[in-house]
């Protein structure tokens, strides 16, 4: 859970945004959500993507603070800190089966 603190801690400031608990879970349908509180929920799979990959959902779900949707605005806010976020979302829906079949580890 570190790890997605710690980046979640990085990013934030840069999007002008603060947040509160941080949870990784074993999401099955979600890589990751906001609630209007500002906990952040995440797979503990994103911990196996690359780190450009992770560091977009933490930036994707940190600018629902900023835009508690899936708006142009929202889509704006993204790409300020993550420009190639399309390559990225490419990515999960490529190789996320095999990241969802992965066992936790102990």
């Amino acid at each position: 859970m570190s790890l997605f603190r710690s980046r979640a801690e990085y990013w934030a400031p840069y999007l002008g945004v603060t947040f509160n608990r941080v949870s990784v879970k074993d999401q099955r349908t979600l890589w990751g959500s906001c609630t209007r509180e500002g906990n952040l929920n995440f797979s503990w799979r994103l911990a196996l993507a690359p780190d450009p990959v992770l560091d977009y959902l933490i930036v994707h779900e940190l600018s629902h603070r900023a835009q508690m949707n899936h708006s142009r605005r929202f889509w704006e806010v993204v790409e300020t800190l993550c420009p190639g976020h399309r390559s990225h979302r490419r990515w999960l829906r490529k190789n996320g089966r095999a990241l969802h079949t992965a066992k936790r580890p102990s």
